[in-house]
């Protein structure tokens, strides 16, 4: 499974590994000790061919416990075009994920309805993003500390309505956002993944 650019899941589309021939830099899973399992799901961002990010998705007991977005360097890319995250936008995208996991029943398409069950109408949608922003704003970013590959890698993370967002320097100029339940983040180990981490898909 994997995503388009404005995040509605699509059925179709690239496999993993071509998009993966095509993004400079490797990324980054939590270590087995994490005890997240595999990743279940994997979404893509890009523009036309350019694959601009890549993200692992761990869920577990109807529960998204954790999002890891690996993003290229834009050194040397034209900027325009090019998604840009903010810590506002990654927390909305998970928790709207955490809703979609908690209640299945109100996403669920029936035989009669291909649509979602329950997509909110664009003022609602505003308000609940409104809401999040102020959350992000008012949250104090703090130093975190993860080990990556075994070498301490120091961040910013910002709590806020239930989960974190870890902002992390990665190899070649890329950025590694991890956007999750605190306590996973409080006990987070990174390491590059590997075949077996990926092999699903």
């Amino acid at each position: 499974m994997h995503a388009d650019d404005s995040g509605a899941a699509t059925a179709q589309g690239p496999a993993l590994a071509d998009c993966l021939a095509r993004f400079p830099c490797p990324l980054l899973a939590p270590q087995e000790s994490v005890g997240l399992g595999p990743a279940v799901s994997w979404n893509v961002q890009g523009v036309d061919s350019l694959v601009t990010a890549l993200e692992l998705v761990y869920e577990s007991d109807n529960r998204c416990q954790l999002m890891v977005k690996t993003v290229r360097s834009r050194e040397g890319l034209d900027p325009r075009g090019l998604p840009i995250d903010t810590v506002a936008d990654l927390l909305s995208n998970y928790l709207s994920r955490a809703d979609v996991l908690a209640r299945p029943d109100r996403y669920r398409s029936t035989p009669g309805n291909l649509d979602r069950a329950a997509p909110t109408d664009p003022a609602a949608h505003r308000e609940r993003y409104r809401r999040i922003q102020h959350a992000a704003d008012q949250a104090t970013a703090a130093t975190a500390t993860v080990a990556c590959d075994d070498a301490p890698v120091a961040g910013q993370r910002t709590d806020a309505l239930g989960a974190g967002v870890l902002e992390l320097p990665w190899r070649d100029g890329a950025t590694v956002w991890c956007v999750g339940m605190p306590d996973i983040l409080d006990r987070l180990v990174l390491r590059t993944a590997t075949s077996q981490d990926l092999s699903r898909f």
